[in-house]
């Protein structure tokens, strides 16, 4: 091999060696530098990590400062809301310009209804120029705290900034004090005491009604809740009634005679129960029916510990301590829609203004005046003003300012009649306040609430306005969920007509049966008494004749009353005996509540008040409640031994609307409903609320022809204090009175806070990007 090829190979192979050295050094390069890109992810997420951590440190330090400091100051318990106002506003200011910008924009309001828009900066507790640093490496190196109150509650934004090194991480966190949270909107019904609603009646979920045709949903609706919670009256051996779901009581049960029932009188009774799972709560059903399992209520056993089992369809004597409610919560009392400040069991000016200011809502009507005509008819909104009468016994035609105030400001101060029609419904946005009270009837459209001071008279149907084959949505796609919620109490149709005409005079000893009436019913629809006996008396009493509105007195010596003054003497007992001290006539051990403010009814202003003594009552047929003013057991509240007693009246404040305008009202919907020729059942779609009573009568075809057949249907939830509804129909006797279907959304219709107990809850959790 000669020289030159020999030198030749060996500068290729050089070549070669190098290249491949090259190779191997930038392989190595590449290594490397992947490892210093591993390291550095590395790092960054090892710090991301700790700045993370560090910020929630931060919030922790922001959490002390405006929670448990406030704890530990009072013995490491928690007051009112009042208590913890005075603490957070030595910490921050209230700001209500929540985007900062200095100024009120539209959709900011008055959140907290003081009459003033707020604006103040968020508040340092770390500053940049101080940080907070740690053992562990890092920062605190900025915490600021904003605030804004509304009407039960404050909501807390806290900020926080970490830094290591030169990496910094802002995360917010927000937290809500307030009045604790009611809980009650999770029952179809809910009340004190609950009468005669469990006569004849069928509660089911909204969602298991509208759905018993569609096999692939059988097996998973929910059962649903009712609840008493100081007592519950059923009538054992009569008036069946279904529920399907759990029945609560925390009081005591009483049969239609007054004696308690027991554990195994309810089992027997006629109340009964569907059969529901053990595991999750959900209706059983049959698999190609849809057919459910009645079953008889069995109270709850009790576990290991002591506590109610789970998934029982009764509870009788459920606990109030909430680590002990195994089967759920269930309140023990009824806040006040509008916090009662002081306590006096009214709704006050001043405590409403709140509500007034911080209303941002709206009421319209949409129907273009000239499509108006004929059958045709536009919605209503007719206000009448403190100190102003509204005289005519006909609903108003037209609107007045009161419509526009309502769709300008949402919110009108006096009194309101509010119509809503097939063509032009009631159309709500968000929170309304009425400063007076409300007449409401007719469709309504929209997502809101109706805040009412006083009293409110459902005068004929309020429901939604839904498209066709739908619930909760209209044919716009609009979702309709409507609450109303009352400062007084809640009427539900006449309450004020006595319950049947009769020719008992007083010291008749042979009265006993309150239906024993002689054949005489008042008619709904005739306006004067039509058809005498051959003895010249009439047989029939016209809904406008002399003597058929209950007086709230004895008429002579006619004594009969209406279904509504039996049911408040009932309640005024039980209020009586809760307050009454040792000593006192009316003092019951078992009952009495040291320090309470009890709250009486009286049918209008003016009227004495009644209450129903039952341990004075001989004749057992007549212990389930009087239905006359001379009956045994019927007794005068003397009016100056209330002690601090609020007093409610039933009728329309200062007679704003006379109680012969309402049931001329109530008249006109009984024609309204004839004229439809055919069974029309009295409802309301939503959520009715009030820490006072609801009460209501939806008379029976058989004896006084009313074309709703005695048939009340709710779609939606009625909580209350205290409950008295009446219905059935006398010629049916396996008529469903009462057909309730809870709507589980009316748990999100109206937020309800109790601001004697103060309550902490951490909400959004976010990092700034």
């Amino acid at each position: 091999m000669s020289t030159t090829r020999r030198t030749g190979e060996q500068g290729l192979a050089l070549i070669l060696a190098l290249i491949a050295i090259i190779m191997i050094l930038g392989a190595v390069a590449l290594v490397m530098d992947s490892v210093h890109t591993a390291k550095r992810d590395t790092d960054r997420a090892v710090n991301q990590v700790r700045l993370e951590e560090l910020c929630k440190a931060g919030i922790d330090i922001g959490i002390e400062a405006i929670w448990n400091s406030y704890r530990e100051g009072r013995g490491n318990t928690t007051g009112n809301l009042a208590s913890y106002r005075v603490f957070i506003s030595d910490v921050a200011p209230n700001n209500e310009d929540v985007n900062g910008n200095g100024v009120q924009d539209d959709d900011e309001y008055d959140w907290n209804g003081d009459g003033t828009f707020e604006v103040n900066d968020p508040v340092a507790l770390i500053e940049p120029d101080e940080p907070r640093a740690f053992t562990s490496g890092g920062e605190i190196t900025e915490l600021t705290l904003a605030r804004t109150d509304d009407i039960t509650g404050s909501m807390l934004t806290l900020r926080a900034t970490a830094k290591i090194g030169e990496a910094t991480r802002t995360a917010m966190q927000t937290v809500r004090v307030s009045g604790q949270r009611f809980a009650g909107f999770q029952f179809a019904v809910l009340a004190n005491n609950i009468n005669c609603i469990l006569c004849h009646a069928e509660f089911r979920s909204l969602d298991l009604e509208l759905n018993l045709a569609n096999p692939d949903l059988y097996n998973t609706f929910d059962r649903i809740k009712i609840a008493a919670l100081e007592s519950l009256l059923i009538r054992k051996d009569e008036a069946a009634s279904n529920v399907a779901g759990t029945t609560y009581t925390r009081g005591r049960v009483y049969n239609k005679d007054g004696s308690l029932l027991s554990e195994s009188g309810i089992a027997n009774s006629q109340l009964k129960g569907y059969e529901f799972s053990s595991d999750n709560g959900k209706i059983v059903q049959e698999e190609t029916t849809g057919t459910m399992n009645q079953q008889s209520l069995v109270n709850a056993g009790t576990d290991d510990e002591g506590l109610p089992e789970q998934f029982a369809n009764l509870y009788l004597d459920y606990p109030t301590e909430q680590d002990q409610m195994t089967d759920g919560e269930l309140p023990t009392s009824f806040p006040a829609p509008f916090p009662d400040d002081n306590g006096d069991r009214y709704v006050n000016q001043e405590e409403f203004d709140k509500y007034i200011n911080s209303a941002d809502g709206s009421i319209e009507f949409t129907l273009p005046p000239e499509e108006v005509g004929g059958a045709i008819t536009a919605g209503v909104a007719y206000g009448v003003p403190e100190g102003s009468s509204y005289t005519s016994t006909s609903l108003p035609e037209n609107s007045n300012e009161a419509l526009d105030q309502l769709a300008s400001t949402g919110t009108y101060d006096g009194n309101l009649i509010l119509v809503g029609t097939e063509y032009d419904p009631i159309t709500i946005q968000d929170r309304v306040a009425i400063n007076g009270d409300l007449v409401i009837k007719g469709p309504v459209k929209g997502r809101g609430q109706l805040l009412v001071k006083g009293n409110a008279y459902l005068i004929g149907d309020v429901t939604y306005d839904d498209a066709e084959e739908t619930f909760g949505q209209a044919e716009d796609g609009t979702e309709n969920a409507f609450a109303l919620s009352a400062g007084g109490s809640i009427l539900m149709g006449d309450y004020v007509t006595i319950r049947a005409k009769n020719n008992w005079k007083n010291g008749n000893p042979d009265y006993i049966d309150p239906y024993v009436w002689q054949g005489k019913f008042i008619r709904v629809d005739k306006e004067h008494n039509n058809k005498k006996m051959s003895n010249g008396e009439y047989t029939q009493i016209g809904y406008f004749d002399e003597g058929v509105v209950d007086a709230g007195v004895p008429q002579g010596d006619e004594g009969q009353y209406s279904f509504t003054t039996s049911e408040l003497m009932l309640f005024n007992r039980m209020e009586r005996q809760k307050w009454a001290p040792p000593g006192h006539v009316d003092y019951n051990p078992d009952l009495y509540v040291p320090d309470y403010t009890p709250r009486y009814y009286r049918l209008r202003e003016g009227a004495p008040l009644y209450q129903y003594v039952l341990s004075s009552v001989t004749n057992s047929s007549l212990k389930e409640h009087a239905v006359n003013y001379f009956s045994p057991g019927v007794e005068i509240i003397p009016e100056d031994d209330l002690g601090n007693g609020a007093v409610h009246c039933l009728n329309p404040s200062s007679n704003w609307l006379t109680e012969d305008s309402l049931r001329h009202f109530w008249f006109d919907d009984e024609a309204d409903r004839r004229a439809k020729s055919g069974r029309d059942p009295w409802r309301f779609d939503g959520l009715l609320y009030t820490n006072n009573c609801i009460f209501g009568v939806v008379r029976s075809n058989g004896r006084h022809k009313s074309d709703t057949y005695g048939t009340l249907e709710v779609r939606g939830s009625i909580v209350c204090a205290d409950l008295g509804l009446l219905m059935i129909d006398n010629g049916d006797q396996n008529n469903t009175g009462c057909r309730f279907y809870y709507d589980k959304r009316v748990d999100a219709f109206l937020n309800v806070e109790d601001p004697s107990q103060v309550a902490f809850g951490r909400l959004a959790y976010q990092y700034v990007l």
